[in-house]
């Protein structure tokens, strides 16, 4: 079974890293044996028209060994009806290169509506192919969404042969746009690099005291300023310390905050990290945090269960889905008194967590061949349903 796969955003020259779950996810399903063919969208704004140097229109290429194929081009007619046209010709080309090349595409797999998934409703009504469409992202909290653009989503979710939230919260919001059934199908994270360290020995665990980790783009809606404030407020002049990971548009807000609460010596903002020195740090911090306003999932929450490191999230829609009583705690959002109970109550009964226990149940919920053999069931269906 062959499946085309389209990602609504994707690795580029100015980004590696965008996206970079779901090349994850099409590499396990590639290493699995299943034939996967990546076919993006790769918009420029026109902002950047003059300044990007690369050859427009289909390129190909092996990515990761993922046949990737890749229209690039700037968005010429921005906020414009004309716009979905554009990309939906566009795709249709990739689509005829990739039948050219590697055969028949038995099923179409897009990943958020906006942008693939519609282009993908596109192609599937086009040519009669099965669409699975998984939705990462929330509309509610979309920021490059306007209300004429929801009409195209709906429809491409109503075209859907199956459609899959990535969790129960946005499941639940999904249904609120379209009358159709919905699975809950959590993303995959790779684990490899998270694990339960018994003898970390670097610079980090020779810190005295008890110490919180945190990691996230720092941005409006991640509850680091309400992080930062229980923190202070409940940890001053103690052996606590919280070490907050991540860049963005707001780090020097906190950074001011952290030097008018005069808890310089005990907050620490690093700055952007790679996936190294994210497992780096969970591995020699005592617990996780990350008290965000919205989250349709939380990639970073399993990645500190996978290190068995409790967590800290805020009742956001997306950690009620990962967060128990056995691995963490699910404070109030935008609440800094509830969250300073939360970390007091973690520090205090740190005992109780079982890190081999909480490690356990994060790879067996979220491990690649989890996702991949949910997934593979999921095509089986659906190409036997309309074959």
């Amino acid at each position: 079974m062959h499946i085309m796969v389209i990602p609504s955003w994707y690795s580029s020259a100015r980004n590696k890293v965008h996206g970079s779950f779901f090349k994850e996810q099409f590499k396990a399903l590639a290493d699995s044996g299943q034939k996967v063919t990546v076919a993006y969208n790769e918009i420029w704004p026109i902002t950047m028209l003059g300044k990007i140097h690369e050859k427009r229109g289909i390129n190909f290429n092996i990515e990761d060994n993922l046949r990737t194929y890749r229209y690039k081009d700037y968005n010429y007619l921005p906020k414009t009806p004309l716009m979905f046209k554009s990309f939906n010709k566009r795709m249709d080309r990739l689509y005829k290169e990739i039948v050219r090349n590697e055969g028949k595409v038995d099923i179409i797999h897009a990943h958020s509506a906006f942008w693939g998934g519609i282009a993908a409703a596109y192609i599937s009504k086009k040519y009669n192919i099965p669409l699975v469409l998984t939705e990462h992202s929330s509309l509610k909290y979309a920021k490059y969404v306007n209300e004429n653009y929801k009409k195209h989503i709906f429809n491409a979710y109503e075209k859907a042969d199956y459609l899959i939230a990535v969790g129960s919260g946005l499941k639940k919001e999904i249904q609120g746009y379209v009358n159709k059934s919905v699975d809950v199908i959590h993303n995959m994270v790779d684990l490899k690099l998270f694990s339960v360290d018994n003898n970390v020995i670097n610079d980090l665990s020779k810190d005295k005291g008890f110490k919180f980790f945190s990691c996230a783009f720092l941005e409006e809606g991640k509850g680091m300023e309400c992080l930062i404030k229980a923190f202070a407020q409940t940890f001053r002049n103690e052996e606590v310390s919280l070490r907050i990971g991540g860049n963005g548009t707001i780090k020097p807000e906190l950074e001011k905050l952290v030097e008018q609460l005069k808890m310089e010596k005990q907050i620490k903002l690093l700055g952007a990290l790679s996936r190294e020195e994210v497992s780096k740090e969970m591995r020699a911090c005592d617990a996780f945090a990350l008290p965000s306003e919205h989250e349709t999932f939380g990639v970073v929450y399993i990645e500190a269960l996978a290190c068995g490191k409790p967590v800290i999230g805020a009742d956001n829609g997306g950690a009620e889905d990962i967060i128990r009583e056995d691995n963490g705690i699910i404070a109030k959002k935008k609440d800094v008194d509830d969250l300073a109970r939360a970390l007091i109550k973690i520090k205090e009964n740190y005992e109780f967590y079982d890190k081999n226990k909480i490690r356990q149940e994060a790879v067996f919920s979220y491990s690649e061949n989890v996702l991949v053999e949910r997934l593979k069931g999921v095509y089986k269906k659906v190409y036997e349903r309309n074959n």
